[in-house]
């Protein structure tokens, strides 16, 4: 049984300007593929993997993982999860919430 791997490949991708198309020739894919990863309906081979990884000069497992990936702004800013807004002040009102 074929475990599930979570990719942030449509995020680096959208943030690198690359289309399904022009990854998908620079790696030797289709472009319907690369959306069927995007979308988690197919794993890469390790073999595709990497060769994507190696075009964004990005470390595999920066995009590929077994593991769901945390939101990217608790990565950036080390924010963790949602914090807890009871008894916190209102940046807008300054009123205190309870």
């Amino acid at each position: 049984m074929s475990e599930h791997v979570h990719n942030r490949l449509a995020v680096v991708r959208a943030e690198r300007k690359v289309s399904r198309q022009v990854l998908a020739e620079a790696v030797g894919a289709h472009y319907q593929t690369i959306g069927y990863i995007e979308r988690g309906q197919y794993n890469p081979s390790l073999d595709l993997a990497l060769r994507i990884a190696a075009y964004f000069r990005l470390p595999v497992e920066a995009l590929f993982s077994l593991e769901p990936f945390r939101p990217l702004t608790d990565e950036v800013y080390g924010t963790g999860s949602a914090p807890d807004t009871a008894g916190t002040t209102e940046r807008t009102t300054g009123r205190t919430t309870t």
